[in-house]
């Protein structure tokens, strides 16, 4: 019935092992300057505000041009010298240093999954498609995946059905035939469903109990509810 599964990363996939407040002192530090932890998480909360008003406001979406906006909003709060261009600097350094974990329950289905002869691929709401591979690299399961998407990089985020009708193309399969997996009610479970692929909402924490929805606790419960039929109608 199905020949593609497609996961989301952050949450599904994996995890931050360090806070992001801590990795930008590292860096900082890295760079010669003085970073203090508390002014630095200060800083973060305050341009996280910025961000949530300034996509309210424009509608703007998360890719390279906004992390840079960001990481200078950042700077500019800890009173750090010529902003624009160490924004810049930290950018070439940060993706390499933000360590992601995949949880533990990721390898097993996705070998799974192969085996069972389903493509993987990846749709994520992140800045670019290069940081997204380094990230998956470092969790040790990038060969696992046939194509990434990442919405910075085609300018499309999810929930936005575009994201996962051109995912669809790319990977050459139609929308009925793909599955999405993500942490997310919103972007990942309603926008799949919204383009035309049958979604499924990973709910680890058990959010989500009360909603009416294809659900698993664990990614290793998905292949074989991809076996029952009665779950996809």
């Amino acid at each position: 019935m199905f020949e593609v599964v497609s996961l989301d990363f952050g949450g599904t996939i994996a995890y931050e092992v360090k806070e992001d407040y801590v990795v930008y002192c590292e860096v900082l530090r890295e760079l010669g300057y003085a970073a203090n932890l508390n002014a630095i998480r200060e800083a973060l909360a305050k341009a996280r505000s910025w961000w949530r008003q300034e996509k309210a406001r424009s509608g703007r979406i998360w890719n390279k041009v906004a992390y840079v906006d960001f990481v200078k909003r950042v700077l500019r709060v800890l009173g750090l010298p010529d902003p624009n261009a160490l924004a810049r600097e930290m950018l070439s350094i940060l993706p390499h240093r933000v360590e992601f974990r995949a949880y533990n329950d990721v390898e097993p289905a996705i070998r799974e999954l192969r085996r069972k002869g389903y493509r993987l691929i990846v749709i994520s709401n992140i800045s670019s498609l290069e940081n997204l591979s380094i990230y998956l690299a470092r969790t040790g399961l990038k060969d696992y995946f046939d194509l990434l998407v990442a919405s910075g990089s085609v300018g499309f985020e999810k929930p936005d059905p575009r994201i996962f009708r051109l995912a669809s193309e790319r990977v050459g399969v139609s929308p009925e035939k793909m599955v999405h997996v993500g942490d997310d009610y919103e972007a990942d479970y309603l926008g799949a469903e919204a383009a035309g692929l049958k979604g499924v909402l990973l709910d680890r924490k058990g959010t989500y109990r009360g909603k009416t929805v294809r659900r698993i606790s664990k990614l290793t419960e998905l292949p074989r509810l991809l076996t029952r039929s009665e779950f996809w109608y």
